[in-house]
């Protein structure tokens, strides 16, 4: 993650997180990222994307595995994949990169 984006992190999450958990969190989520656009390094027209899931990661440490919680009638539920809500964004991106490239798009195996 860039120094930028990991300053817009820091803005959301104020200043009394540990950054080497943020950090780490961030390193995995742009990886998870990379893999779904297949590229070596995020687009900046897909940082924000890196940076949401980043929080959202983040504020569910400690609930991991948990879909939904309910305590004392006050309930809390949780996406099980945090890129969903951003899945046609991704797409968008992915449609647009091939359309640039006429569509020609090359993996090695």
């Amino acid at each position: 993650m860039d120094t930028k984006a990991l300053a817009k992190v820091k803005s959301l999450l104020g200043e009394s997180v540990d950054y080497e958990v943020v950090k780490t969190i961030a390193d995995m989520v742009e990886s998870q990222l990379l893999v779904r656009i297949g590229a070596e390094e995020v687009p900046y027209e897909l940082d924000y994307i890196v940076i949401n899931v980043t929080v959202a990661r983040f504020n569910q440490i400690g609930d991991e595995g948990k879909s939904s919680m309910t305590i004392e009638g006050e309930s809390a539920s949780w996406l099980t994949d945090l890129f969903e809500p951003y899945e046609k964004d991704i797409r968008a991106y992915l449609d647009n990169r091939d359309k640039a490239s006429n569509g020609v798009r090359v993996r090695f195996l």
